[in-house]
């Protein structure tokens, strides 16, 4: 019996699900956008268990025929092409047929549909892929698309998805990314009973963002418009004090498709320059309209991602229309007459910030340029500046790195190099702390070696954050663990949240800042049920507490930094597990002098 056998249809679209259905964010994403598809103006959603139990999409689109219901759960059946060169012409997101075979092969479904001009619609049931019944029912014009119990039939990939609140929080963002790239289209978020989001579908964007950011947000948000003839660009853009520490809420709409680009957001960094502190990153809601040929949106299988045909006219374009945003609103001088935009390069390259940056930047002992490593090149051939403060004591591969700091190796502070490092001595040896992990590390030390209750900083006036939805169920995942490291969290109604205390370690810091940054990251992983899950949250919460990088420090607090790290059981590793200290033993240093 030969090795390679040809699957059946039904094992075949459970292995197509896979590229289309990752999760019930992803169903969601695709029900809404067919909704859009079809015309519709009003768009409702609800949701059971985070979509896991329950993902149902009603709209008011043009809905389809019997003929066309059927046809819409067969495998390879569109209404988007005809034929091959279709391909390079798509203008819709989806519209019926390419997603729903691949959800229905992992669910149980059931599609009632009726046109506006039928007397009757028609009810489809569909069991893991199978159609198992189809009768003419009443029912109001458009599409009502109802997926029970998601993976019910590959149980292995249900038992990967996260808790119901993170789910939740998945489903709202695509439908908040949808909801900004088709403001004019009224949609409503509930679950179980409680509306999430509701954007009115007036077509303003800018209320757009206020009903997922919060009317605080919208307020910083700045108008952005330019118009070439063939590309326009239009949109908002915060001002530099909205920031956040991620990339999340830098949203890029091409074509009414919301995709994710490199280019665009390298584009948005270079704009804003060294108005932005290191490590924080702008928000935006920015369209780009383009005619279809310019862009290829075909290169991944959810469409999430597109190439352009020519990327630098697209980078440098995103690029000026966010900086006359900012020169129109005066916080960014503007160009002198006559100096064109930013240009490629001859090899199609885009040309870095120029020498009077760099020199600021340094000046003022910034780095707006450095990423992590993995973002130093985006793809484009560009890599982002190198930190602008070096440290010239050599390489962290010095002999004394991994040397064990015992008791015997007090560190005595001798002064601070860039307002980012601490020279010490320890005995006959010379050191290189780093202040922030330093930092990081005697507030962790302090916070899980107190005995009982944490010292938390009582608020006067309660702090009020607005938080989007899957900030809010980040905040409920954890709400009990941030309470015992000395933030007191509280629902006030809405998308209002209360914080009535926060650790005390953060008295003299900006603790809405710091807690908007720990809620980021706590998006970015599940529930904190053990050990190894609280302790990340603590060495969170010790990051966003510490002394940044760039801080000039008084001799009084460099010395009560370095005595606080001599009395830690763990110096020399911050709770991260990276490296605090580089050591330079007295041989090594007469070795680098020639001695």
């Amino acid at each position: 019996m030969g090795r390679i056998n040809v699957l059946s249809e039904q094992a075949a679209n459970r292995i197509a699900a896979g590229e289309v259905v990752e999760r019930p964010a992803s169903v969601v994403k695709e029900l809404v956008e067919n909704a859009l598809d079809a015309g519709a103006d009003r768009i409702e959603v609800e949701l059971e268990e985070g979509g896991q139990r329950l993902i149902r999409v009603v709209d008011n689109g043009c809905g389809m025929d019997a003929e066309d219901a059927v046809l819409s759960v067969e495998r390879f059946a569109t209404s988007k092409i005809e034929d091959v060169g279709d391909l390079d012409r798509i203008s819709t997101m989806g519209f019926r047929g390419e997603a729903l075979p691949s959800i229905a092969s992992v669910s149980r479904m059931r599609i009632t549909t009726r046109t506006h001009d039928a007397d009757e619609g028609i009810m489809l049931t569909i069991e893991g892929g199978e159609l198992t019944d189809a009768r003419a029912v009443g029912c109001p014009p458009g599409t009502t698309v109802e997926v029970a119990e998601l993976f019910f039939n590959t149980p292995a990939r249900r038992k990967y998805l996260s808790t119901t609140a993170t789910e939740r929080g998945h489903c709202t963002d695509w439908i908040a990314w949808l909801a900004y790239s088709r403001p004019d289209v009224s949609i409503k978020v509930s679950h179980e009973g409680t509306v999430l989001l509701t954007c009115p579908g007036r077509g303003d964007l800018r209320g757009t963002i206020a009903e997922v950011l919060g009317s605080n947000a919208a307020r910083q948000m700045l108008p952005v418009a330019l118009d070439t003839g063939a590309i326009r660009i239009s949109g908002f853009a915060s001002r530099p004090e909205l920031t956040r520490t991620t990339r999340k809420h830098q949203v890029f709409i091409v074509n009414e498709r919301y995709v994710r680009s490199m280019a665009l957001g390298h584009a948005l960094r270079e704009a804003y320059g060294i108005l932005l502190p290191g490590g924080k990153h702008p928000l935006c809601v920015l369209h780009m309209e383009m005619p279809g040929e310019m862009i290829d949106p075909n290169v991944h299988p959810t469409k999430i991602e597109v190439r352009f045909r020519n990327r630098s006219e697209a980078h440098n374009l995103m690029q000026q229309a966010v900086e006359e945003a900012l020169e129109e609103a005066g916080i960014r001088p503007e160009r002198a007459s006559g100096n064109p935009p930013l240009a490629a390069d001859r090899a199609g390259r885009w040309k870095g910030p120029d020498a009077t940056q760099k020199m600021r930047a340094r000046r003022l002992r910034v780095n707006p340029f450095s990423e992590s490593v993995d973002e130093r090149d985006d793809g484009t051939g560009v890599h982002e500046e190198e930190p602008a403060v070096e440290v010239a004591f050599g390489s962290g591969e010095a002999e004394g790195d991994e040397r064990e700091f015992g008791p015997e190796d007090r560190l005595v502070a001798l002064g601070q190099v860039a307002a980012t490092y601490i020279i010490c001595s320890a005995g006959d040896d010379l050191l290189v702390v780093d202040q922030h992990r330093a930092a990081e590390r005697v507030i962790a030390d302090d916070i899980a070696g107190r005995e009982g209750e944490i010292a938390r900083q009582m608020l006067v006036l309660p702090m009020t954050l607005e938080l989007t939805d899957s900030e809010q169920a980040a905040v409920e995942e954890h709400r009990g663990d941030l309470d015992e490291l000395g933030f007191q969290i509280e629902p006030f109604g809405g998308s209002d949240y209360l914080c009535r205390s926060v650790p005390a370690s953060l008295e003299h810091r900006n603790a809405e800042e710091a807690l908007r940054g720990i809620i980021e990251e706590l998006l970015q992983w599940g529930s904190a049920d053990g050990p190894a899950d609280r302790e990340r949250l603590l060495a969170t919460v010790a990051c966003h507490a510490a002394i940044k990088r760039g801080t000039a420090l008084t001799d009084r607090e460099l010395h009560d930094l370095i005595e606080r790290l001599n009395g830690s059981p763990t110096p020399a590793i911050c709770p991260h597990g990276d490296p605090i200290i580089v050591s330079f033993e007295s041989e090594d240093l007469d070795r680098r002098f020639r001695r």
